[in-house]
């Protein structure tokens, strides 16, 4: 790991960073020449940045920079990658978090397991996150246990996985995924079967991923989390009506359009039945839900029409304030 620092007027360190590098190739009969198609390439070269930058946000938490270089690096029968990978740690972060360790370059290529120290081994046990995945194959996760040694175990349903806590963290981020499965996309290309992370002087492999393998690096669908869920009376205005089952109306608050699922059954089947009439600008006083909720960074709010309190036609005439002469 190299350090590397300047020095602004007043003496204060302005500038820390860290490098490491790590090799990646793509492998497969389409590449035989050593030649790659830049629509799969240039991709993948985005997203290895991305999953960097993604990984560093998530260990860092904002405390320094990642910048990620392209250097050429070819092997007969395949296509290598050379990436270096800098990272600078923010003056304004020294100031702030001198307590908190940051994580270096070198840290966060172990952590993905896109490394190996000097003994040929896969550190940060558990082997980093590529390995994770392979380990884990798509199987679901029933309990997560926090060891007493400061790692985590991961239990399935056939065996137990031990690894690192940080690992673990990229593992839950759907970013760091999706940037991964991006890495990977190549792998559905004709002719190209094999995705590996090899050793920088030998070029020897030591992770690979085939294309049979790509769908257990799927980014995880987001399970939906339920931020608030009441309901009000309001009075609606009436834009437009479903007649059929499922269908959602149409309403206008007087600041917002927006749908609502009719639940209403009885009110529904009046309007079905043309029991209930209506014209243009009908005002509805109803009980309304409301249910906002996040599914990975996608926030959605859906409204239903639990009941129908009251229904008020709009004005047709002028209103007047009618007296009896008597009166």
């Amino acid at each position: 790991m190299e350090r590397e620092w300047t020095d602004d007027a007043g003496g204060q360190r302005i500038d820390d960073m860290s490098k490491a590098s790590f090799n990646v190739l793509y492998d497969g009969p389409a590449l035989a020449n050593s030649e790659m198609d830049v629509r799969d390439l240039a991709p993948a070269l985005l997203a290895l940045g991305e999953l960097l930058e993604e990984a560093n946000s998530v260990v860092n938490a904002g405390r320094a920079q990642i910048a990620v270089q392209v250097k050429a690096s070819f092997k007969t029968g395949c296509f290598g990658i050379e990436l270096d990978v800098a990272q600078s740690l923010l003056q304004q972060a020294q100031s702030l978090f001198a307590h908190d360790a940051v994580a270096t370059a070198k840290e966060l290529l172990e952590w993905l397991g896109l490394i190996q120290d000097h003994a040929g081994n896969l550190i940060a046990g558990g082997a980093g996150l590529l390995w994770l995945i392979k380990r884990i194959r798509g199987r679901r996760i029933n309990q997560v246990v926090l060891l007493d040694n400061g790692k985590i175990k991961i239990v399935l349903d056939e065996e137990d996985i031990e690894t690192e806590q940080k690992v673990l963290e990229l593992y839950r981020q759907f970013r760091v995924r999706s940037a991964l499965e991006a890495v990977l996309k190549p792998l559905e290309s004709e002719g190209i079967d094999t995705f590996a992370v090899t050793d920088l002087k030998q070029q020897q492999r030591f992770i690979e991923i085939k294309k049979a393998e790509r769908s257990f690096f799927k980014t995880p669908d987001t399970e939906p989390e339920v931020l608030s869920d009441d309901e009000s009376d309001v009075n609606l205005q009436i834009v437009s009506i479903s007649f059929q089952d499922g269908n959602k109306w149409r309403f206008s608050d007087g600041a917002s359009v927006f749908y609502a699922d009719m639940l209403d059954e009885t009110f529904a089947g009046q309007v079905a039945a043309s029991a209930t009439s209506f014209t243009k600008g009908d005002i509805l006083k109803v009980r309304l839900r409301r249910v906002q909720s996040l599914a990975g960074e996608s926030f959605k709010t859906e409204f239903s029409v639990v009941r129908v309190l009251e229904h008020r036609k709009a004005a047709a005439q002028l209103r007047m304030n009618f007296q009896r002469e008597s009166e």
